[in-house]
């Protein structure tokens, strides 16, 4: 039987193996589009997920690309969202400074305000395991508000 003592650093590798585990859930690919009703993209701004199915929800994010697409990040950016019911803000907020305030330019579309909240924006996707591509259905700012 070996000596105690010898066994040490294959105790100590073992410890520190297991314990390299972030602790972190598994997240799983989450990617898709953010398009208004008549099918055009929303071309600026940022989705959030947050979690449903956990005692402390966490929230994964995105920035929305120039064509609408999205890949969420929980952890990392583009790690992924945990499985589970999740609610969904979308926000867009146009700067000055992007060209977006000049009069004669185009102008992206602007989005309805009710989607920047958890409370009023209606949305919900379950993430499952493996790859997950949603559509994210938003829509206008009612005329007036644009």
């Amino acid at each position: 039987m070996p000596h105690p003592r010898s066994l040490m650093p294959f105790v100590l590798l073992l410890v520190a193996t297991l314990g390299c585990s972030n602790g972190n859930p598994k997240t799983y690919d989450v990617r898709g589009t953010v398009r208004f009703p008549d099918g055009l993209p929303l071309t600026k701004g940022t989705i959030e997920f947050e979690s449903l199915d956990r005692e402390i929800p966490l929230t994964a994010r995105s920035e929305i690309a120039e064509d609408g697409t999205f890949e969420l990040g929980t952890f990392s950016m583009d790690d992924g969202a945990v499985e589970g019911r999740h609610r969904v803000v979308v926000v867009s907020n146009h700067e000055i400074g992007t060209g977006a305030e000049r009069p004669g330019e185009l102008e992206p579309p602007k989005l309805h305000p009710r989607f920047a909240d958890y409370k009023t924006s209606g949305l919900e996707f379950e993430v499952q395991p493996g790859k997950n591509d949603f559509t994210v259905p938003v829509e206008y700012a009612p005329r007036g508000r644009q």
